[in-house]
């Protein structure tokens, strides 16, 4: 019996070992497949930690520089406000150098040869960008990772929303190009401790410009400057703008010629009286007023300064053009009246000069001043033989000279509509000179504006700064 017991007691401690063996299998299997993998990062940064100070740059013992390697990836033009100087934009730039004390073995932890840990955690480059208005990271703190490497080698990416100063050159406005740089530099680190390698964006970076600008291309610059008898780090991230002038052109080149091509015709329209030409120069008046609000609006988008924009330049010389139209026309208007009033024809010459047909002109009553007859002031006087019809006579007399005198002054007003006429011929064919020669210069400048669109994009001049 006892017997029995002993061997049901082995049995079960041998079925007992048997399950704890299985159990123990599966755990083993399950840590090395899932949990153990998992829970292996966890473990490494833990051991990184214990001999790791973040305080303390990398090869700081040593003396030597820690070399960053940098360049921008990503780059997103909001606006920009010409009137301020002032660009934002969404940019992402990468950061890459190398730690010893981040180094590990990877047979020491299963094969692991990289692992992402918050950025708080380690040492990163110190640089600001000091030519912003306003900078914003695009994450928390506790948000950001660096991708660490088994041999040291630490990567950061870096969102942020920057606003920075941008020196507008508007002197081919609308068709300029601006370039605009978000300058890194080091704010205590000398080269001797920290140095970088900026490097052209990749292939596969972004860059977007916005509804009025496009991003033509970016550079990447790096430099040095001096201070306190110290060279230190400095990164340049310039970005070629260039202006989309659609906008522009559709809302104020347009209307201008347009208005100007239409007062031009206006002005110089043929007229046969003074009536007309009078309102002439008020078209011109309201059509110069007009211009002038046109070219207010560009003067309100543009920063204050001493150059005159492109746009500014054909705006002016529009308003020029058809000022001098308003002269000219002013001009015909007095010298139409001097000529008609000396109730002269025009002289042959004018008519062949201007290659019209020569007015021939008959003279009435014998030949009298302008064609019309002298009248006589002291008719022959007859005495009728009765002394009763001497009133009747004399009344006789007076009608004759009456209708005499009407006659002349029938014929004078006669006279005075064909030179009136003829004059109106000679400045019709002036008019006709003056708007074919206005309309050219008209179109000679909008062609001489609008020849700065098929302009190349300029390249980053070698002299550029901040």
């Amino acid at each position: 019996m006892y017997f029995l017991q002993l061997i049901s007691v082995l049995i079960s401690m041998k079925i007992g070992h048997v399950r704890s063996s299985r159990l123990l299998q599966q755990h083993n299997h399950y840590n090395h497949d899932d949990g153990y993998v998992k829970a292996e990062p966890t473990h490494l940064i833990e051991t990184i930690q214990r001999r790791y100070d973040k305080r303390v740059r990398p090869f700081a013992e040593t003396n030597r520089p820690v070399i960053v390697h940098m360049t921008i990836v990503l780059g997103i033009l909001t606006e920009v406000r010409e009137n301020q100087q002032v660009a934002s934009f969404v940019i992402s730039h990468v950061q890459k150098w190398r730690d010893p004390k981040l180094a590990w073995n990877p047979a020491d932890h299963s094969g692991l040869t990289q692992v992402v840990m918050p950025r708080s955690l380690v040492w990163v480059p110190k640089l600001f960008i000091y030519n912003s208005m306003d900078t914003k990271d695009m994450l928390t703190d506790d948000r950001y990772d660096v991708r660490i490497q088994h041999t040291g080698h630490v990567k950061v990416n870096s969102p942020q929303f920057v606003s920075t100063l941008c020196r507008i050159n508007i002197d081919l406005f609308p068709f300029d190009t601006q370039f605009c740089a978000i300058a890194l530099a080091s704010p205590l680190l000398s080269v001797e401790e920290m140095d970088v390698n900026a490097t052209q964006p990749p292939v596969d970076s972004y860059f977007s410009g916005n509804a009025e600008w496009q991003v033509m291309n970016v550079t990447v610059k790096q430099m040095k400057f001096m201070e306190e008898g110290e060279y230190r780090a400095e990164v340049h991230y310039i970005l070629h703008l260039n202006r989309r002038p659609t906008y522009y052109i559709t809302v104020i080149v347009v209307p201008t010629f347009l208005i100007s091509a239409l007062s031009i015709l206006g002005i110089f329209s043929p007229g046969s009286n003074d009536g007309p030409r009078n309102e002439k120069v008020s078209l011109g008046l309201g059509s110069l007023l007009a211009m002038t609000v046109l070219l207010d609006i560009v003067a309100g988008a543009m920063p204050k300064s001493d150059a005159i924009p492109l746009l500014g330049y054909y705006i002016m010389l529009v308003i020029l053009l058809c000022a001098i139209g308003v002269a000219v026309s002013m001009a015909m208007l007095s010298m139409s009246r001097s000529c008609i009033q000396t109730s002269k024809m025009p002289p042959v010459h004018y008519y062949r000069l201007l290659f019209l047909n020569v007015c021939r002109v008959v003279k009435q009553n014998g030949g009298g001043v302008n064609g019309v007859g002298e009248m006589n002031e002291k008719p022959t006087t007859i005495t009728p033989r009765f002394p009763d019809l001497i009133s009747i006579y004399n009344q006789l007399i007076e009608v004759a000279r009456a209708q005499r005198t009407y006659r002349e002054r029938i014929e004078k007003q006669k006279w005075q509509h064909r030179v009136e006429i003829e004059w109106n011929k000679i400045f019709a064919r002036i008019d006709f000179f003056f708007l074919f020669l206005f309309e050219m210069f008209n179109v000679l400048v909008l062609v001489l504006f609008l020849r700065y669109a098929f302009l190349p994009v300029p390249p980053l001049p070698e002299n550029f700064s901040i």
